[in-house]
């Protein structure tokens, strides 16, 4: 995804100091860490979201079987198959 809206704020300076050397021991860019931390506090899945997230997962009708035919299954896409 391309960046392409810029904010700009404003830290104390010891603040940013101290973002400035949890960015360099990450080995990230304090405006990565900014982004990182308003997408964890902000940006999450809503609970109704998760919800329905759920329950289209729980709607899905998967064909899985017992192990040995999942297994059978993975070899031959691999073009292994016993």
């Amino acid at each position: 995804m391309a960046l392409k809206k810029r904010v700009e704020v404003l830290f104390d300076p010891g603040q940013y100091a101290k973002l400035e050397k949890v960015a360099r021991n990450a080995g990230e860019s304090v405006g990565s860490l900014v982004r990182k931390a308003v997408e964890r506090e902000y940006l999450r899945p809503t609970d109704d979201e998760r919800r329905q997230a759920v329950r289209e997962l729980l709607q899905m009708r998967l064909p899985i079987g017992d192990w040995e035919d999942v297994e059978a299954d993975l070899l031959k896409l691999k073009g292994l198959a016993l």
